[in-house]
């Protein structure tokens, strides 16, 4: 199970570290708060593979529900900014764009 959470948590780390390597109009804040979660995260300092150890478990339940919101927040994001767009062409290009970095 360990492992499983563990792979879960690094692909979401993965996802959100490309995310904030593309630059998007008005995302800088969702890019700080993830990288507030995370920092949050490391410095409590867990043996990864110390399975006996539940503090991980609750601390993983947390980050979890922590990123939850900042994707609820993107979703929103993401929606604003097709709001703002007049041409299909460009809505195309945005939605490219966001599909090449959200896999």
């Amino acid at each position: 199970r360990r492992v499983y959470k563990l792979i879960d948590m690094f692909q979401t780390i993965h996802q959100f570290t490309s995310l904030s390597q593309h630059r998007f109009d008005g995302m800088e804040p969702l890019v700080k708060n993830f990288r507030t979660i995370l920092e949050e995260f490391q410095v409590k300092r867990h043996d990864l593979l110390d399975f006996q150890n539940n503090r991980f478990d609750r601390d993983y339940v947390e980050f979890n529900v922590r990123i939850s919101d900042l994707e609820s927040n993107l979703r929103q994001f993401i929606n604003q900014s097709f709001e703002s767009i007049a041409s299909i062409e460009s809505s195309l290009k945005l939605l490219n764009k966001f599909q090449s970095i959200l896999q």
